[in-house]
Parts: structure tokens; sequence; C-alpha cells
């Protein structure tokens, strides 16, 4: 938009009242500034057809996907919920959120003033909403909404003899052992909290859609996350016998086992799940099951957000990962691949991307600087991210030259970047002293299964990733 359309637009806004002004006031509508849907999803990695998914049945994101930009190599910060979303929803990295983030604590403890992504649309005339689980569960940024956000109570579980049960998120308790991991029951989408809040927000963004204000609207689905509960319709379709085990179930070679390991307690502290040791093959099987199933309940709930997308700037992706078996992980909580890299489409208003994807770097943490720019706004001076706009305009323009994440463990500080060729892993303890290094190289071990950081012939690559590390 033209820098004098754009303050006109600011001055008209000003005019309004916080909610949505019906369409009858067209002297005040503006088709040429975007709305947006900005759907963030829970531990989905890019298991979708879309890139390339031979077992996942995703139409509607593989739908969203021919019109968006597919972005193949885009990680979050922390593989971990709630730093994850505080992160990409106040521009700040993990490390820059404070000591006191926590999944009850938000960025707001130790930077009370500053202007996170949705407030930054609702200062500059958006109407701007809130469904689901954005930050972290109960978490909430009233500042930044021009309504109170919409989260419905929890309804984990839907099947006969389980409704009344609640897990324990995150936690591995006792309490959990009689909570299932895993239903299919035979109910309607809306029998478990997804689905009734994927009802509402469809609700909300075809009355926004009819109002002369844009809007800014965010929705996140609590699936694919634990307990991986779905309707029997979508465990329907899959064929348990044909869903790949991992391909590589063993700790990678040489990996530092104190730093980048955890027991995965969490998905064991349920009903019927060894609390030691491997999985069964048919039990892990059954689980990545679930987990298919999840991410077709979602597909199907993305599919009826998007039906309204004139005019829409749509972005699509999740807080991280997830390592359901690989490295006989089953959960988040690493600085490995699987665990950082997110699907990420970014579908613009009137674009026809010749190109659907790209291999440039960015990062979460990017979307905040990107929209802003995208939108024609002023970008508070706090981000920490950088604008990939110009990836956007052309697919094949470079984008970061590393992509920088974090998990700390065992009194280390765990920090990694992301190159087009490598993963480079560092581990040092409070005082700065180094604990352990990992290297993977990205041209011959796509599953990162060797570190080769103590190997002679990568001495210089080790030593300059470090060097660009310690730039991060």
């Amino acid at each position: 938009m033209k820098r004098v359309g754009w303050i006109v637009f600011c001055t008209l806004v000003g005019l309004l009242t916080l909610g949505c002004q019906k369409e009858e006031a067209r002297e005040l509508s503006f088709s040429d500034v975007p709305n947006v849907l900005f759907i963030i999803t829970d531990d989905l990695r890019p298991d979708l057809g879309a890139y390339g998914d031979k077992v996942a049945v995703t139409p509607n994101i593989d739908r969203l996907a021919q019109d968006s930009l597919l972005f193949n190599r885009a990680y979050c910060q922390k593989a971990v919920c709630w730093s994850s979303r505080n992160s990409f929803f106040s521009g700040l990295i993990p490390r820059s959120l404070g000591k006191k983030i926590n999944a009850q604590n938000t960025f707001r403890l130790e930077h009370p003033d500053i202007v996170a992504l949705p407030q930054l649309f609702k200062n500059q005339g958006w109407y701007t909403r809130s469904f689901g689980k954005i930050l972290h569960n109960g978490q909430d940024d009233p500042m930044s909404w021009s309504e109170s956000f919409f989260e419905p109570e929890p309804l984990n579980y839907a099947a006969p003899g389980n409704v009344d049960k609640h897990p324990i998120i995150n936690r591995a308790v006792s309490e959990n052992r009689v909570n299932p991991l895993y239903e299919a029951a035979e109910v309607d989408d809306e029998a478990y909290e997804d689905g009734l809040m994927g009802q509402v927000a469809r609700r909300a963004i075809r009355e926004a859609s009819q109002c002369s204000k844009p809007f800014f609207f965010m929705v996140g689905f609590h699936k694919p996350h634990i307990p991986f509960n779905a309707p029997k319709k979508y465990w329907d379709l899959y064929d348990r016998e044909n869903i790949p085990l991992t391909e590589f179930p063993e700790p990678p070679i040489n990996v530092l086992q104190k730093y980048s390991f955890h027991p995965y307690r969490y998905v064991c502290s349920f009903a019927e799940i060894p609390e030691e040791g491997s999985f069964p093959d048919d039990l892990a099987r059954e689980i990545k099951h679930a987990y298919y199933a999840c991410i077709n309940y979602v597909d199907a709930l993305v599919g009826q957000l998007i039906e309204e997308k004139e005019n829409t700037i749509i972005v699509f992706t999740s807080d991280h990962g997830y390592q359901p078996g690989d490295h006989g992980l089953w959960s988040k909580h690493t600085n490995f691949e699987l665990a950082t890299r997110v699907p990420l489409l970014v579908s613009v208003t009137n674009s026809l991307f010749k190109v659907k994807s790209t291999f440039a770097l960015v990062e979460l943490v990017d979307l905040f600087p990107t929209l802003a720019e995208l939108c024609g706004i002023p970008q508070p001076d706090h981000l920490e991210g950088k604008s990939f706009l110009q990836v956007l305009r052309n697919p094949s323009a470079g984008g970061r030259e590393n992509a920088y994440s974090e998990y700390s463990r065992n009194g280390a500080r765990g920090r990694s970047i992301r190159t087009e060729h490598f993963r480079y892993v560092e581990w040092r303890l409070s005082d700065q002293t180094l604990a352990g290094q990992e290297l993977y190289d990205h041209w011959n071990d796509l599953g990162e299964n060797v570190n080769v950081a103590g190997l002679s012939n990568y001495s210089e690559i080790l030593s300059r990733l470090s060097d660009v590390l310690a730039s991060r």
C-alpha cells in the first residue's frame, strides 16, 4: 500500500470502535488491507502430504500449500511449547524472554511494555482475536486482543468411561496412570476441545469477513499433542500395518547422552505404557497411528477455517516438531532436527507462487517482522527476528545463513545452529566451560545418526561453526 493510503487508513480506523463494524460502513472499507489468519498447531512435525509424507492424509493442508509458499527449512527456537510460543508471539528469542518464563509465566513478567505481534496489529487498526492454545495452556495476553480470548474448557477424552479424565500435561506424575495415551471415540469433531474451538473460530472468521475492518486472528489447535485422541473416523483412514516405524530407533553414535537425551517419562506415565525400556513394535506402530489420526483431525479443522480466505494472509505452522520413536525418543525437548524443524506455509493475498517451495532457512521468530513488513506496519525496535519478505517475493532468494535453536539439560545450556548442510550443537556449563559438542553432516546423514564432532576431517568445520554460534 502507498504511504499516503496507509496514513489515511490509520486515521480512519482510529475512528472505529474496537468491535467489528458491519459492511454498512462501506466508506471505511479498504480492500487492499489484508486480513491475517495465523494457525498454530502443537507437536506437529512436517508429516504432511505437501511435505512428501506418503502416509499422512492431509488434503486440506495440502490444498492450502498449493496457494502458499512452503518452507522446507523452518525452525523453532526452542522445542517446548511455552518458550516457542512466547518467542514468536513477542518477537524475542527464548534466552531474551527472561529466566522466569515457564508454563505459568509469559514474557510479560519481565517485558511488561513490549508490543506483541497481535498487539501491533490491534494498535494499527486490525480487529484482533485469539482462539485456543496460542501461548501456553491458560496463558493469555489481554492487551493484544480486541475481545477476550476464547479457549473452551478442556475436553481431552470423549470415549465412554474416559469423559471425566484429565491428563496432567507435560508432567510425569502417577495421576496419569489412569489416563489413556490415545483413544478412537465414535464422536463428532466437536466432542473434543479442538473441534469446539474450531467451530467458534470458523463462525468468527465468517462474521469478520463481512466487516469493514481487517482482522488478525490467531487460532491454536492442541493436536497432535498428547493425549493422541481423535474421532474414530480419522483413525479409519489409515491401515496400521502400512504405518512405518522409525528408520533410526537408536541414539546417534557418539551422542552426548547426559545432555542431548531424556527418558521421555511423560509418555511412559500414561496407562498401559511401559514405564521403562523401548516400546514393542506393535505398540510403537499403534502410537504412530494415533499421531497420524490427530494430524488428520487437525487437517479437517483447518479445511473449515480456510474456506473464507479472500484478501487474507494465512500462516500455518507448529510450535515445534516431535520425535515419535526417532532416536529412541517419544517427545520433543531436544536440539535434534526432528524436534526443531516445523512445517510452515505462508499464503499471501493475490500471490500466485510460480515456485511452490523454498529451502531458505527461516526461524519462527521471523514471522513477526515478516507479517509487519508485509502489511506495511513499522516494526518495533525490540524484534530479534529477521523478515523473510524477500523470500516470499523470490523463493530462490537466500534466507538466513543459519537457524538458531536452544535447549538446556542437566546444568548445561545447549545452543544449536542449522546451516544448509550441517547442524552444530554446543553445550556449556554455567561458568561457560565447554561440556560437549555435536556436529551432524546433512550431506551424508539426514537423520542425524552420527555425531562427527570428534572426527579430525571435520575439525575446520567444527571450529568455524563454533565461531558462528558465538555470534548468535
